[in-house]
């Protein structure tokens, strides 16, 4: 594998160490992740939240016909289901939008790409939403659409946050003051911070997952065979 053509990033760190043959079959094998309800839908709630902050001080209903062109059934197992999730979405976007007129803060960046080099690899991302509120603080923010919220002790832990916290101070130049995960189903941001320890563990594991990939270390963990979505598909 060419080291300078190859670009790591969360998701593939992620399904590496989910489990290394995983890794394989989605990136090497293009076997496609099946489509499931709850990944279209957090696919429509991100790309209704970008297209609502594109633009400054966008009404209520612009949040809604945002929505609605946003909208896709991929996935859907039948219409009960997609009338279901539907409305769940009104709700979340309802509660959203209050929230957000309370605070008012000055939206920086929706969906905001970085692409920076760590050791010998590229490393890419998105970060969901980047403000910067009055006082001049800087919040970091993941958006997140399942039912179920995530203990302290997990968003403590989330790689991802750590990633975001690395771009932000190495390539948007900034310290963020706030780092949070944004439970929309919930309407309730859970807080975090990441240390200079924190993010250097991060970037450890991030080069320690790429030079396993580069040398092809597709050995699989099976131990997570059960809750694979790749389960009846892999020869493992």
């Amino acid at each position: 594998m060419n080291r300078q053509e190859f670009k790591i990033s969360y998701s593939r760190i992620n399904t590496y160490l989910f489990c290394p043959y995983k890794y394989k079959l989605v990136y090497l094998d293009n076997l496609h992740i099946p489509v499931s309800p709850d990944i279209t839908f957090g696919h429509i709630i991100h790309k209704t939240l970008e297209q609502f902050h594109a633009g400054k001080d966008q009404p209520k209903d612009a949040l809604f016909e945002h929505y609605d062109k946003s909208w896709k059934s991929n996935g859907f197992n039948d219409p009960q289901q997609i009338f279901e999730y539907y409305q769940r979405g009104i709700k979340m976007l309802e509660n959203y939008y209050i929230s957000f007129c309370q605070v008012k803060p000055e939206v920086l960046y929706v969906e905001k790409s970085f692409d920076a080099n760590i050791g010998k690899y590229r490393f890419v991302g998105i970060i969901d939403r980047i403000d910067r509120h009055g006082d001049g603080t800087y919040e970091v923010m993941d958006y997140k659409t399942h039912v179920q919220s995530w203990e302290q002790e997990r968003i403590d832990k989330d790689l991802q946050l750590s990633f975001y916290a690395y771009a932000c101070k190495n390539i948007f130049k900034f310290n963020p003051d706030k780092i949070s995960v944004y439970f929309l189903s919930d309407n309730r941001k859970v807080y975090t911070k990441r240390t200079k320890e924190d993010i250097n563990n991060a970037i450890n594991i991030a080069l320690d997952v790429a030079e396993k990939i580069v040398i092809e270390n597709f050995d699989p963990d099976l131990s997570k065979c059960s809750i694979c979505d790749f389960r009846f598909k892999c020869k493992h």
